[in-house]
């Protein structure tokens, strides 16, 4: 029997979803300018690198793209229904012999941090991973799931690389 108060993890399954959880990240993350990275300015995300931009909602909409892959965004919900963390995944595995994977940003409700949420997200795509490439992920280092991490650890899972 699953603990009420635990969250439920899922994959995004409708455009609503997909709303919800732009929404989600552009509150959680224009708190922290700090999460701000190479990748948020590239996305436009981030304009000057120091600030987030003043339509983030939509630019996080925009950046999570075509309603294309029903596993490409996991969210945690609570009891009420809320979404309480996010993950967004991208996928290439066009090519069979390199299957490769990107956690291209993973959030959690503020006061919901420390309490291993976010790991157990982390865990959910990963179960995905190894679904969709029982092999594991390859990349030039090897077998991997590349992971971005600001001020986390992912050294509880040793199927993934980790990049600033």
């Amino acid at each position: 029997m699953e603990d009420a108060r635990q969250p439920v993890m899922s994959w995004a399954v409708s455009k609503a979803d997909w709303a919800e959880a732009a929404r989600f990240f552009a509150r959680v993350l224009a708190a922290d300018p700090a999460y701000i990275s190479h990748g948020e300015i590239q996305a436009g995300l981030s304009l000057d690198g120091k600030t987030w931009a003043p339509n983030l909602e939509k630019r996080f909409l925009d950046e999570l793209g075509e309603y294309d892959d029903p596993r490409r965004l996991a969210i945690a919900r609570n009891a009420a229904g809320e979404i309480v963390a996010a993950a967004n995944v991208t996928w290439a595995f066009e090519v069979p012999e390199a299957p490769f994977a990107t956690l291209q940003d993973l959030a959690v409700e503020p006061s919901l941090r420390s309490a291993g949420l976010g790991a157990s997200l982390f865990q959910f795509v990963e179960a995905e991973v190894s679904r969709r490439a029982p092999d594991g992920c390859s990349s030039r280092a090897g077998k991997a799931m590349f992971v971005r991490t600001i001020s986390s650890s992912v050294s509880d899972f040793p199927r993934c690389r980790t990049f600033s």
